[in-house]
């Protein structure tokens, strides 16, 4: 897909995210709440991200409900009636609530601000593998040309009631994101009934 992306990406106006506000995760269990990814597995819209030297910068995807971090993780795509999430692939995932320590500053992404940089919101959030490329290159801009920033936030493409953000770990070190609470789904019976309850709101369910 070709989409032109602005030469600078500033912000007019910096989102703020308080601090104590709860962000919550749907991450792999080898690693803590509050842990940023080194570049490391699958390549996702907004990372790996990389500086001018091609040097890493660790990246840590957060939502602002419960709901939209499953949505951006489990319940992806839209489900049939034969449609279900098998469980033993939940069962080495951990839902954790994180809160930071101070105030963030983050780029927004919403309708406003990507009009502004003449970019059509439904075309950057596209869900094909080729605007991932876009959307890594405009992530890198948003790092680059809003020093004060740490991290980006956008409405989530799976669940329009949350927000989604990308964190930047080399701004942000794990120490300033308290672990509220972290329970795994394969051994924490409340966490699979959050993950059911959250599945059934978009049709989708979890099989045993």
């Amino acid at each position: 897909m070709i989409m032109e992306l602005p030469a600078t990406a500033t912000a007019a106006k910096l989102q703020i995210c308080q601090v104590g506000t709860h962000l919550y995760r749907v991450h792999d269990e080898r690693f803590n709440g509050n842990s940023f990814n080194p570049c490391r597995g699958d390549k996702t819209r907004f990372t790996h991200l990389f500086d001018e030297d091609g040097a890493c910068i660790p990246t840590f995807y957060a939502a602002t409900t419960l709901d939209g971090a499953a949505y951006e993780t489990v319940f992806r795509g839209i489900p049939d009636k034969f449609q279900a999430v098998p469980r033993q692939f939940l069962d080495d995932r951990k839902i954790s609530i994180v809160q930071p320590n101070r105030r963030l500053q983050l780029v927004p992404l919403f309708t406003p601000e990507l009009k502004a940089w003449g970019l059509d919101q439904e075309k950057l959030f596209a869900a094909r593998a080729e605007v991932y490329n876009v959307c890594r290159v405009l992530a890198f801009r948003c790092w680059r040309d809003n020093p004060e920033a740490q991290g980006l936030v956008w409405s989530s493409v799976r669940d329009s009631s949350a927000h989604a953000m990308l964190l930047f770990g080399d701004r942000l070190d794990s120490n300033e994101l308290k672990i509220v609470s972290s329970r795994c789904v394969g051994k924490d019976a409340t966490a699979l009934n959050d993950l059911e309850r959250v599945g059934v709101r978009g049709g989708w369910f979890i099989s045993k």
